[in-house]
């Protein structure tokens, strides 16, 4: 019980930070959700909660559902991995809660255990509470955490990689039970969650392992005590991981069978096995994008934003969002000095080397993840040198956005900015003073990662009128949503769907049946489209008049206004725009005007070619 009161303060601190600068989230968490409305794939996670609630208590299947692509239905978890434990999680709070509820928890909660996490890998290196919270201030509120949760939800999983480098770090200091257990736990967890976070993850294991290989490689030369050391360590990992990988082995085995049937066919944004080799150039880092202010920074964001779509910043708005902060760069900068220093000195004997050790493996990790989230290669005239991404590709060719790696550079400059502050304090002797230049640089890095105004939440409380006018009808009613999402699914449109709740043609995945049959009907001027509606068993058609008019393109707006014409349809309700109720927060019920149309063409079956 005295081991865990030393958590409780910095737990409290990261509590009120996390309700602070997600603000008003926690006053709304039941009506807002963190996002921006550049993208919809927060929707996407909502509905799947909502899915999975309807399902369970319909007594319908969770692995297979047709309340979207009617009448064909949609296979879920077909990719192949399924993370058990995510899966648990997230069906148990679908259940209890709201989706909304479970969408902000989720969140939440992960801004609260980055800072935790890392406030504990830094706190058992330099047994520094100051030092320690600092770092888990950076790590957890740093703007890629921000821009993740505002629109990947399983990207701010970002606290098991602090987890399990303290798991494997602990274990190599004190082989015993305890570090076994922890080491287990840690990467049991780790491997039940998303796959980019366990890549970024092995790739920090591999570079502790790398540098415990490495580290005081002279020593080893003449002492085999410390290279047997060493293998007992590498050794008891090695059986752990055994442990670990005969647990989730049935979760894997489905992914390792469809990377196999997959990862040789046609690169595509759609095949999860292989993506387009152009994507790694996309979605690498840029110098700038680790050296600018968030775009979303309230003061410094309005210059950033010129630098978007340049070559020396990026062109994505989230991938790109990798600030390291200068007051942490500063600090860490403190730390590697004082590391050489040390270092130095340990060589002439006058001082022991201390956590030194520590430091430098950070300053290495620092340069492996900056390495990795680099592009492929880097031109020089005519001579291209290959970055890691070239080569990893060829292993794994699922992965493209090795600018992600970007969170692992910044956890080591976090670690290392503790040890900065901790050095800084060393200086003073009074309290007081620590207390007040701790204050001080947190607040400066709080001020650097501010992210507000403009608020970045979403209303989700109240959908379009046009909806709750459908939730009103019979039960069986299917509706359509056009313009029809035949590339990708509309995940708004599956959002409104869990405030309507009737079955929709809409939401096929890309791959799949329904996906290419709805790539024939993507015209609904045409009279046999109308047909094949109906065939369908749909009995309303929403139009969504905006969405044809912001493409700008000439054939759609044509269809648009051709759709009056179509004798297969009856326009029986028109809805007028609505506006959000407050104008400095966006909002899912801010829509153009929408005409409700009823099929009432005879039935067309179509011939498709499976």
């Amino acid at each position: 019980m005295n081991r865990m009161k030393k958590y409780i303060f910095p737990l409290i601190v990261f509590i009120l930070l996390t309700f602070i600068l997600t603000y008003p989230l926690i006053f709304n968490i039941i009506s807002y959700i963190p996002g921006f409305f550049s993208t919809d794939e927060p929707f996407g996670v909502l509905w799947e909660s909502w899915r999975i609630k309807t399902s369970i208590s319909e007594h319908l299947s969770v692995k297979h559902s047709s309340l979207i692509a009617y009448p064909f239905g949609m296979d879920f978890y077909s990719a192949g991995f399924m993370a058990y434990l995510w899966i648990g999680l997230f069906y148990f709070l679908s259940i209890f809660t709201t989706p909304v509820l479970t969408y902000n928890l989720v969140v939440l909660f992960n801004f609260i255990l980055c800072g935790l996490c890392a406030y504990i890998l830094v706190y058992y290196f330099t047994k520094d509470k100051t030092a320690a919270i600092l770092s888990g201030i950076i790590f957890a509120f740093c703007p890629y955490q921000f821009v993740r949760s505002w629109q990947h939800l399983g990207l701010t999983f970002n606290e098991w990689i602090p987890l399990c480098l303290f798991a494997v770090i602990f274990l190599k200091d004190a082989f015993s039970k305890k570090s076994a257990v922890i080491f287990l736990l840690s990467f049991l967890i780790l491997f039940s969650f998303d796959w980019s976070i366990m890549l970024l993850t092995c790739i920090s294991l591999a570079a502790f392992f790398i540098y415990t290989i490495m580290y005081n490689w002279r020593s080893k030369i003449k002492e085999k005590k410390l290279i047997l050391n060493d293998f007992i360590y590498f050794k008891g990992v090695f059986l752990l991981g055994l442990v670990v990988i005969s647990i989730l082995l049935i979760q894997f085995i489905p992914t390792i069978i469809k990377s196999l049937k997959l990862s040789s066919a046609t690169a595509s944004v759609f095949n999860p096995y292989h993506r387009p080799f152009e994507d790694l150039f996309a979605q690498s880092a840029r110098p700038l994008s680790y050296l600018l202010p968030a775009t979303s920074h309230p003061v410094f964001g309005k210059f950033t934003e010129q630098f978007i779509g340049s070559s020396l910043y990026g062109i994505s708005l989230t991938e790109h969002t990798l600030y390291l902060g200068w007051v942490p760069l500063v600090l860490a900068f403190i730390a590697a000095r004082r590391w050489r220093k040390r270092r130095r000195e340990a060589k002439l004997g006058t001082v022991p080397f201390g956590d030194s050790p520590y430091i430098g493996f950070f300053i290495f990790l620092a340069v492996v993840a900056w390495l990795f989230s680099q592009p492929p290669w880097w031109k020089i005239g005519p001579v291209k040198v290959f970055m890691p991404s070239y080569f990893m590709y060829k292993v794994l060719p699922m992965y493209r956005a090795y600018c992600r790696f970007g969170i692992v550079l910044m956890l080591a400059v976090a670690v290392l900015a503790g040890f900065g502050l901790k050095f800084i304090l060393e200086r003073f002797k009074s309290q007081k003073v620590k207390v007040a230049i701790t204050i001080l640089f947190c607040g400066l890095v709080l001020f650097e990662f501010w992210n507000y105004p403009p608020f970045k939440v979403i209303d989700v409380s109240r959908a379009p009128l046009v909806y709750y006018w459908l939730k009103e009808q019979p039960a069986d009613t299917v509706i359509a949503e056009y313009p029809l999402d035949a590339e990708s699914a509309n995940e708004l449109y599956k959002f409104y769907q869990t405030k309507h709740e009737k079955k929709m043609i809409n939401g096929a995945i890309p791959g799949t049946y329904a996906h290419k049959f709805a790539q024939t009907i993507t015209k609904l001027s045409e009279p046999h489209t109308a047909g094949i509606l109906k065939w369908m068993g749909v009995k309303y058609v929403l139009v969504h008049k905006n969405d044809y008019l912001e493409t700008e393109q000439v054939e759609i707006i044509e269809d648009l206004n051709k759709i009056p014409d179509n004798k297969g349809l009856k326009l029986i309700k028109s809805f007028s725009a609505q506006d959000c109720p407050r104008k400095d927060i966006t909002c899912v019920r801010k829509t153009g005007p929408i005409d409700v149309y009823e099929v009432i063409a005879p039935p067309i079956e179509p011939v498709v070619k499976d």
